[in-house]
């Protein structure tokens, strides 16, 4: 299933004529996520979440849901992801190990591309990580961010319509990047990648994000152990919140330029 669409437009402009030609959009479909799971012995399987997503890689994009919801906490948690009669359902099939109740997880209407709190009967603000100390950031690697991201930013060059999100070290160099037509796909991408390759927790790596930084983000961040998240856009209310309350750093408007420290100032050195 191809990640963009090609559709004929017109493009119109002030004082010329009409143009006809051919637009790159970015694809958004429907992805049913089912679990299979042991109870009592017995193996079963229940539909658990619904949500629109940029296909192209959808088996990471559910172990990092999976990861982030808390159902998963390893790689070895997960026997194996598969497509169930077509692309646009998918089964994580959880290892007999892992102790799972979906009425603990299922939502109460399906989840979307824009907002990880959709269909949450609750809020659940505490994370299972203590964040180091351990790293640090140069203001000029901040600085940097900006022009990392846009680099790999390929589905958003051809269409104009994708988040993402890079994870970069301290020397600049990107780890990872994950880009969908929704920010917390964008992240689940890039957490189940790292869960499957067994590369968790993420403490010497720093992300930026090409637009807002909402909870759900920094609750994931927070959750794979990133201490310093950056975003081109503002930060909200409840993502500094949290982000204090955890001692992580929080960097907002990043540009060229300069950026907005929020909280966490311990971590950014002077170029």
């Amino acid at each position: 299933m191809s990640s963009v669409v090609r559709q004929t437009i017109k493009k119109l402009k002030k004082k010329q004529l009409p143009e006809e030609l051919e637009d790159i959009i970015i694809a958004e479909r429907p992805l049913q996520i089912m679990i299979g799971f042991y109870k009592d012995g017995q193996h079963q399987r229940t539909p658990l979440a619904a949500t629109m997503r940029t296909p192209g890689d959808d088996f990471n994009l559910v172990a990092g849901w999976l990861f982030a919801e808390g159902i998963v906490a390893s790689a070895n948690d997960l026997i194996q992801i598969q497509f169930l009669g077509n692309e646009d359902t998918v089964l994580a099939e959880l290892s007999p190990t892992v102790a799972f109740n979906p009425k603990d997880h299922q939502r109460q209407f399906p989840i979307t591309s824009a907002c990880g709190w959709c269909g949450r009967d609750h809020l659940d603000n505490e994370a299972p990580v203590v964040l180091p100390q351990t790293l640090s950031a140069s203001e000029t690697l901040i600085m940097s961010l900006p022009g990392i991201l846009r680099e790999g930013q390929g589905l958003f060059s051809s269409t104009g319509g994708a988040h993402a999100i890079a994870l970069v070290n301290q020397n600049g160099e990107v780890l990872i990047r994950g880009e969908d037509v929704g920010r917390h796909n964008a992240m689940d991408k890039v957490l189940g990648a790292m869960l499957r390759s067994k590369q968790m927790p993420l403490h010497n790596y720093v992300a930026i994000f090409s637009g807002r930084l909402g909870y759900e983000l920094a609750q994931k961040s927070l959750v794979a152990g990133i201490q310093i998240i950056c975003s081109i856009g503002a930060p909200s209310s409840a993502a500094l919140e949290l982000a204090d309350a955890y001692g992580m750093t929080v960097c907002g408007f990043v540009r060229e330029d300069g950026f907005n420290l929020y909280c966490g100032a311990n971590r950014i050195k002077e170029a």
